[in-house]
């Protein structure tokens, strides 16, 4: 192996020497194809371990300069929206936001965020399914809530949330975009009621 490409590879990026000569062989001394090699063997690994499409991951893996941590960091900390739109926007956009809690009323810490944001527009597709619930006793006081709040909060205890979530199954759509979301959203519901005790929603209207 020539150990001046070797050289050439490593100042280029911070790899072993074994990795080095390893990417080099691999690719015929090219010492550019070794370094492109490199970068994608990281996205793919980001996309495994942030389980995110690839193109998501080679433009965090970018954005942090090549830091495989901080892109698999940055992946986990976005919000996740679910919508019948192509190009999500939630900045100072209303709607609802989801997320799961403990009996003590605590977020879980997990790797990645477990709140999920509706646009208004959407939720309007299951927002009956949260409403025929009601009446319902609120936990935390043992009062009785008449009516879903669309300008605050809700809390739906796992039980009730599996109902309403086998009503979101049952709903029927003819247009392809919506039975995508509602299909994403039962999905969601599912991950966290495996573990939550409760599920709040938050309507910012």
């Amino acid at each position: 192996m020539d150990s001046e490409k070797v050289k050439i590879l490593r100042s280029k990026i911070a790899i072993p020497l074994d990795i080095a000569i390893i990417l080099l062989k691999e690719n015929n001394g090219d010492i550019d194809a070794s370094e492109q090699e490199f970068h994608n063997n990281n996205i793919k690994e980001i996309s495994v371990l942030a389980e995110c499409d690839f193109e998501t991951a080679r433009e965090s893996y970018i954005f942090c300069k090549y830091d495989k941590t901080k892109a698999i960091e940055k992946i986990n900390s976005k919000q996740i929206i679910i919508t019948t739109r192509e190009n999500p926007t939630p900045r100072n956009e209303i709607g609802f936001i989801l997320w799961a809690e403990n009996k003590d009323g605590e977020n879980y810490k997990t790797k990645k965020r477990n709140d999920t944001f509706i646009p208004t527009a959407d939720f309007d597709y299951v927002i009956n399914a949260f409403r025929s619930v009601f009446p319902l006793q609120n936990s935390w006081n043992n009062s009785i809530e008449e009516n879903f709040d669309v300008y605050g909060t809700n809390w739906f205890d796992n039980k009730t949330c599996r109902i309403i979530t086998d009503k979101i199954r049952q709903s029927k759509f003819e247009e392809l975009k919506v039975t995508k979301f509602r299909n994403e959203l039962i999905e969601w519901l599912e991950e966290k009621l495996k573990y939550a005790d409760y599920i709040v929603v938050y309507g910012n209207l």
